[in-house]
């Protein structure tokens, strides 16, 4: 299929991904061949690249806003998307219009040659490709899967953070939490800064960072975070400067305080002022967001492992309801049950989709018989996330709430029509490029 300036950005989407014969092929060689024909490698400006199971993309989120606070224009990398694809690819916090996306797919597709690139692979490559187009002055690449064999790793990372580390995707990581360490230790490099979010990692991880001679800011022992009462956080940076900022709900502190250390180590003058300037009451969609609707509150979660659905769980015991409903749609690769156990009690029932958009979703009747194992009611079995919205927003009595959780594809397939923004507004007029 020969592709040129007139396919719009679905019709190469479409085309991506039947190009390589694997949805997920990890691996290097590929990605850094075409980068290196494209000159993107090795890149031009500094990049902070954050790995973790649980909390990359808050810790994205949160430090590009105080990189843009600095005054820096800053390229944005991040997956997946939840409405829109241009998601993932942003200026200054901002996704960037189509027509950017495929003035970049274009160069790559003539210049990989017989390369097969993967959709991961081409995205990766189109992000460097746009941030390049636009000049910017830092980059923050959050890693889709693992770390070292990922597309984002063919980047050299000025400063890495790892998140929180838990099991997941142990068919690519491994099935042990050393494994998958290992995997995401993968993003540090000789010499290099890495902020460690969480206060203790398995050893493979220490091991890694100490033969790479790696500068290791470990959370709790480098540098401070404290969350005190309004959810008011206080972190004390490497360099002993504290800066205080007050977190919406969803947002989880130590992620917020890795941003606020991985940020001042890249240089920049992290102020007071700065901090509060991006930070105070930051939303992050699909992370515990909660939007009222006809007298309901709908929580959107793309909790889809065990670890995130026992924050969201946490969460939700928190701030009692009358009643509670679920809308989950999974992944059929997950660890489904893990994710369903933590939330069960919660739920008075739950209506359970398929995900149409992916050939990995598990199915309507499979994901039933775990959630009925779990003790929860099922109202009903659906095709889609937006039909099992549809469905229960006539059923459901006011007051009550409704929990949509289990995917990134269940979260972005109800929310357009929660929020009333069609497939998230216009681009184009939202930003202007160079």
């Amino acid at each position: 299929m020969e592709m040129t300036e007139n396919r719009d950005l679905n019709a190469w989407l479409t085309y991506l991904e039947a190009l390589h014969p694997r949805k997920i092929d990890l691996g290097l060689e590929r990605v850094s061949a075409v980068g290196t024909r494209l000159g993107l490698l090795p890149c031009g400006v500094p990049v902070i690249t954050v790995a973790g199971t649980n909390g990359k993309g808050t810790v994205v989120r949160c430090t590009t806003a105080l990189l843009v606070a600095c005054g820096k224009r800053v390229g944005t990398y991040s997956s997946p998307h939840l409405m829109r694809y241009n998601e993932r690819i942003c200026i200054d916090g901002l996704p960037v219009p189509d027509a950017l996306i495929i003035s970049a797919f274009i160069a790559i597709d003539g210049a990989r040659g017989d390369i097969s690139l993967s959709y991961f692979e081409f995205a990766t490559l189109a992000a460097l490709y746009v941030f390049r187009d636009q000049q910017v002055d830092i980059a923050v690449l959050e890693v889709g899967l693992g770390g070292r064999l990922d597309a984002v790793n063919a980047v050299d990372a000025s400063v890495a953070v790892v998140t929180r580390i838990a099991l997941d995707h142990q068919k690519w990581l491994g099935d042990t939490l050393e494994a998958i360490a290992a995997e995401k230790a993968g993003i540090v490099r000789e010499m290099q800064p890495v902020v460690l979010a969480e206060s203790g990692y398995p050893a493979s991880l220490y091991r890694i960072i100490e033969s790479r001679s790696a500068r290791a800011q470990r959370a709790g022992i480098d540098w401070q975070w404290q969350l005190s009462g309004e959810r008011r956080l206080a972190v004390t940076l490497p360099n002993a400067r504290q800066l205080k900022v007050r977190l919406s709900a969803g947002l989880q502190p130590s992620n917020v305080a890795a941003a606020l250390c991985a940020a001042s180590l890249s240089g920049l003058p992290v102020t007071q002022a700065i901090a509060e300037q991006a930070l105070d009451g930051l939303v992050f969609p699909g992370r515990q967001q909660h939007v009222a609707l006809q007298g309901l509150d709908v929580v959107f979660d793309v909790a889809h492992n065990p670890d995130a659905a026992q924050a969201l769980a946490e969460h939700l015991e928190t701030l009692p309801a009358a009643e509670t409903i679920g809308i989950v749609g999974v992944l059929g690769d997950k660890d489904v049950k893990g994710v369903i156990d933590p939330l069960a009690p919660h739920f008075s029932g739950a209506v359970v989709c398929g995900l149409p958009d992916t050939p990995r979703s598990m199915s309507s009747a499979a994901l039933s018989r775990l959630v009925r194992a779990s003790g929860v009611n099922i109202i009903e079995e659906t095709d889609d996330p937006l039909q099992a919205w549809n469905g229960l927003l006539k059923i459901v009595p006011p007051g009550s709430r409704i929990v949509v959780f289990g995917s990134f594809h269940t979260v972005g397939g109800i929310m357009p029509a929660v929020l009333n923004t069609g497939v998230a507004g216009d681009l184009e007029k939202t930003w202007t490029p160079l």
